[in-house]
């Protein structure tokens, strides 16, 4: 049985064949259908080699039947993606469209058209994201997605959301839903507790302070230039600040805003790290993460800091205020109260180790075998929904990514 998988990403494709992406969606992210399907065919865009895309997406069982983009919805775009949803809905037996995204919309539109099942995952408000966008047309495209995203999920037969109840509301469907994150994590282990609490009780009172973010350098709704505000507000001779940044994409206009701002000795702008062991252990380097976004999903890099035990800010939008306690959050887009969230965190030793164990102890319902467990129930009940499939329980993906 074959499923068909539609979204926005963007894939580059490498001199040996293998489809290398920045990391939203690697090969696990697809493997996991695989417990339940033979095969997945991709439908997404293909750009140009781009270093920043080098975690490996393709591997055994997978099939990508990308369509060439250079980022704009141009008609002769919209128009290719169309013959290509038809050409692979033709030959799959259901189609599994996470949105919001333009290539999910026009797979839930095709499924909707020829009577094909189909599954939602919902991983972002359609609105935000388009609305923060920063222009008029941007903000116009926002009122359309938003539309087109409720209607579609409203539509589903199944839907997963990344949350536990903020899309939900914003974008109900009258199907069968559950809640999975797409961040899988091991079980945050008790040593990393202890080696956080013990960061803490080192700490003096005027030791610098080392803040972290984690987002494209592409985009302006991940917060940056909050955060570089923040970092303006909070930075003094008798305690230093530091904002240390990873992420894919030019970070030149933050440097230059930076330089703006007079904080560019106390800004570090890195490029992204492999996902794992990496990130984690650039993340037990930190005091506090913050995570200003003006537009959200479930934030991954808030979810793996938790399970660090890391004290985190963050702002109030998407499946945030689900993770973090109430004085942990600001307002989207205002630095100064952003600063006054990570002036409460460090303002004294005994909140931030009551933060680092709240964290901890939330990120465990955030764990692989949790979350793998409510999607495999869903998939499962929505495979067996497809006309001439036979029930059976989920299997183990096997294969392996290629590259």
């Amino acid at each position: 049985m074959i499923a068909a998988f539609f979204h926005d990403e963007r894939f580059a494709r490498d001199a040996s064949g293998s489809y290398l992406g920045t990391g939203a969606l690697p090969y696990h992210a697809f493997a996991r259908y695989l417990r339940h399907f033979d095969r997945v065919v991709i439908v997404a865009r293909l750009g140009p080699p781009d270093p920043a895309r080098r975690t490996v997406a393709s591997g055994e069982g997978l099939e990508f039947a990308c369509v060439e983009s250079d980022g704009r919805a141009t008609p002769r775009y919209v128009a290719a993606l169309a013959r290509r949803v038809r050409e692979v809905l033709a030959r799959a037996d259901c189609a599994i469209a996470r949105l919001p995204s333009l290539v999910g919309a026009v797979a839930c539109h095709e499924a909707l058209r020829t009577g094909k099942p189909f599954l939602v995952e919902v991983v972002a408000d359609a609105f935000d994201v388009l609305w923060n966008h920063g222009s008029a047309k941007g903000k116009l495209a926002a009122l359309a997605l938003h539309a087109v995203t409720r209607r579609y999920v409203r539509s589903a037969p199944f839907a997963i959301y990344v949350t536990r109840a903020t899309l939900q509301r914003r974008y109900p469907t009258r199907g069968a839903s559950t809640f999975a994150s797409n961040v899988l994590i091991a079980p945050p282990r008790p040593e990393v507790l202890e080696r956080r609490l013990a960061r803490i009780s080192a700490r003096g009172g005027r030791a610098p302070l080392a803040l972290g973010l984690v987002g494209s350098y592409d985009v302006g709704y991940k917060g940056h230039e909050t955060a570089l505000r923040a970092v303006a507000l909070l930075d003094r001779p008798e305690r230093r600040v530091t904002l240390r940044c990873i992420g894919v994409g030019d970070p030149a206009r933050w440097r230059a805003r930076a330089e703006a701002l007079a904080v560019e000795q106390r800004v570090e702008l890195d490029r992204a790290l492999p996902q794992g062991n990496a990130v984690l252990g650039w993340m037990d380097r930190l005091d506090v993460l913050v995570v200003p976004s003006l537009t959200e999903g479930l934030p991954r890099s808030l979810i793996e800091a938790m399970s660090c035990a890391l004290p985190a800010v963050g702002s109030r939008v998407g499946g945030i205020p689900e993770l973090l306690a109430p004085r942990a959050l600001h307002r989207p887009g205002d630095s100064r109260d952003l600063a006054r969230a990570i002036a409460d965190v460090v303002g004294d030793p005994e909140t931030m180790r009551a933060q680092a164990r709240r964290n901890w102890g939330v990120a465990h319902e955030y764990s692989a075998e949790l979350l793998e467990q409510r999607r495999d129930a869903l998939v499962s009940q929505f495979r067996a929904s497809i006309p001439g499939a036979r029930p059976r329980a989920p299997r183990p993906a096997g294969g392996r990514a290629l590259g």
